[in-house]
């Protein structure tokens, strides 16, 4: 059986080209309850979210919509 692999906040952060502090606080600030709420995390490992490589676009288009971003 192989592992699936998963990306924690680091890793999102370098597919994202943005820091890890910025997936922080935008998982903070952007609760599921939020009016734009961030992509949950599809596991957590002892408190540490994890995305699949998959989602990567999902959040690039979180990304993109985010109030007062301008690229």
């Amino acid at each position: 059986m192989t592992a699936q692999h998963y990306l924690g906040a680091s890793g999102l952060a370098r597919q994202l080209g943005v820091t890890r502090r910025d997936v922080s606080k935008w998982l903070s600030q952007y609760p599921p309850n939020s009016e734009h709420p961030f992509p949950e995390p599809d596991v957590e490992v002892d408190g540490a979210p994890g995305w699949t490589l998959e989602r990567v676009p999902e959040v690039e288009l979180w990304l993109s919509g985010l109030p007062g971003r301008t690229s």
